[in-house]
């Protein structure tokens, strides 16, 4: 199976946990930002130990800069969650999803409350 596939798969299999209290219609209001996000964590992979490291190095100070020149990117996570470790914790995948997009740099996160996932994952 393709790289490609797997991901899609990965999304899908996190959406059928989910979705309990959605009917079809209303799956965009989860998906889309799940497929976001699994996008940034997919991303951020390739260097999410260099942000872990700067975060620690800088005694959970690092300046944004500093973390977003660790990941190579204009944003950053620096929570030890991925996509993966959410899926493995099925007990407690509300509130670590939470923490883990709460470990975004801001202008991530401003994505998500623009969003409303917060509102969607109260409902759920």
């Amino acid at each position: 199976m393709n790289h490609f596939s797997d991901k899609v798969n990965l999304i899908w299999d996190i959406a059928d946990t989910l979705r309990g209290p959605y009917r079809p219609p209303e799956y965009r209001k989860v998906m889309l930002p799940m497929t976001v996000l699994r996008r940034l964590d997919c991303v951020l992979e390739p260097t999410k130990h260099h942000i872990l490291e700067t975060q620690k190095k800088w005694n959970n100070k690092a300046a944004d800069a500093l973390l977003r020149k660790a990941a190579r990117q204009s944003f950053y996570n620096t929570s030890r969650l991925d996509f993966e470790r959410l899926k493995g914790d099925s007990n407690n995948i509300a509130p670590n999803l939470l923490k883990y997009i709460r470990s975004f740099s801001p202008n991530v996160r401003a994505i998500f409350e623009y969003f409303g996932f917060d509102d969607q994952r109260r409902q759920a």
